[in-house]
């Protein structure tokens, strides 16, 4: 005999829905709409700061989980994932982040958020899995103030913009233990410099043109990520991914002191060729254990550079049945890595915990990370860099065309 839930659980699980979806909606929509504040980001050979492609399920467990395969999650490096996917899902990211910067003279602490991740992976039982995502790459937002002497003008660097992607993914598995995924990103770039002057006193006129420059550039390209999963046996899974190289047209205007436009040579930039490994272990139903290691393989120039990342994360999941209370069935997450930046060899240390709590029975989760990170650069311009970030993803699944009795 099958068991059927009394009208008292249908309302428990309905006001558990209800209460996680409110909570969801006010962390969302409390989230500042800027880029990570850092010194590194004001740099117009580099793109700004990485945003981690991935969903807060994997940001909580040390930014790992290549991996770690998840019914129901997003990991834009391995797409190969998505094809044992039992639903289709519905995936949307916001985080935001406080950041404390030093250097020898001050300290600054500024708050700032992103909108990283949109996605919706269709699964299909014969053809595999398809998907489309936008992705916030790297984003960047910093300004810099010169001081002012008798008689100059007193001028600020503002620095905004990144780099998005636009993507569509496949992911297929031909047989029961190995998965292939491929995906295809159309890279867009939007930056913009402003250099705002002030005057102290009488300035000379020949300083006026000096006064509202603005630089913009827009950046087009395309890359193409290979990944694959294996599943071995004792619960051991192993992945993959390769991404091409790029090349972006960037296409510069100037504008001064408001008055028409001053044209800037077009030029070209590339992002580099990406790898990706990563080794998975599962416990049971409740126990998971993640390694990853990310390479992305920069021309080393004097101002970028190689840069890597090495992590580890674990979660524990108690319950995964609908009947049981909301704590049974929350998972908690934890994790750490080591990471050098593409800038100047930028060294970072971080921590990362988090959760995740279902949202009713059917499947739909919020999953809530918090990352600390530490930045350090020694050298002529020495600063020191703490930031919180706190990011939250929302997963929707559907159950279209599924019999009642299947739906858990």
């Amino acid at each position: 005999m099958s068991a059927h839930p009394s009208a008292g659980s249908f309302r428990s699980h309905r006001a558990v829905r209800a209460f996680g979806a409110l909570g969801a909606a006010a962390l969302l929509a409390a989230l500042p709409v800027h880029a990570e504040f850092s010194p590194l980001s004001t740099h117009p050979e580099g793109f700004g700061m990485p945003v981690a492609p991935m969903g807060a399920r994997e940001r909580a467990m040390g930014e790992g989980g290549m991996a770690a395969v998840n019914p129901r999650g997003f990991f834009l490096p391995n797409i190969s994932r998505a094809a044992w996917h039992d639903r289709t899902v519905f995936l949307a990211s916001l985080e935001g982040d406080v950041d404390w910067l030093r250097d020898r003279n001050s300290s600054t602490r500024q708050s700032s958020g992103g909108f990283p991740t949109l996605a919706t992976l269709f699964h299909t039982k014969i053809a595999g899995t398809f998907g489309v995502h936008y992705q916030q790459t790297y984003l960047r937002n910093f300004e810099v103030r010169a001081p002012a002497t008798p008689g100059e003008p007193q001028a600020a660097y503002v620095t905004e913009g990144g780099v998005y992607g636009l993507g569509a993914s496949w992911a297929y598995a031909p047989v029961s233990w190995l998965a292939l995924g491929l995906t295809h990103n159309i890279v867009l770039g939007r930056d913009r410099t402003i250099r705002p002057v002030t005057f102290d006193g009488v300035a000379p006129l020949e300083a006026e043109p000096l006064a509202d420059t603005t630089l913009e550039t827009s950046s087009t390209g395309r890359s193409t990520t290979v990944s694959t999963t294996i599943r071995l046996p004792a619960s051991v899974d192993l992945a993959f991914s390769y991404t091409h190289p790029a090349t972006l047209d960037v296409s510069r205007r100037r504008a001064t002191g408001g008055q028409g436009s001053d044209p800037v040579a077009d030029t070209t930039s590339s992002l580099p060729r990406a790898f990706a490994v990563g080794a998975g272990w599962k416990q049971g139903r409740r126990q998971t254990v993640v390694a990853d290691f990310f390479y992305e393989a920069w021309d080393d120039d004097g101002l970028r550079n190689p840069a890597w990342q090495a992590s580890a994360g674990y979660e524990f999941r108690a319950s995964e049945s609908p009947f049981d209370g909301l704590l049974e069935r929350t998972a908690w997450r934890a994790g750490g890595g080591y990471k050098v930046l593409y800038l100047r060899e930028v060294p970072e240390l971080f921590a990362t915990a988090g959760f995740g709590m279902p949202l009713g029975p059917r499947g739909h989760q919020l999953d809530v990370a918090v990352k600390y990170g530490h930045r350090r650069l020694d050298g002529n311009t020495f600063f020191q860099e703490d930031y919180l970030k706190v990011t939250a993803s929302v997963t929707g699944v559907s159950v279209w065309g599924q019999p009642v009795r299947k739906r858990r």
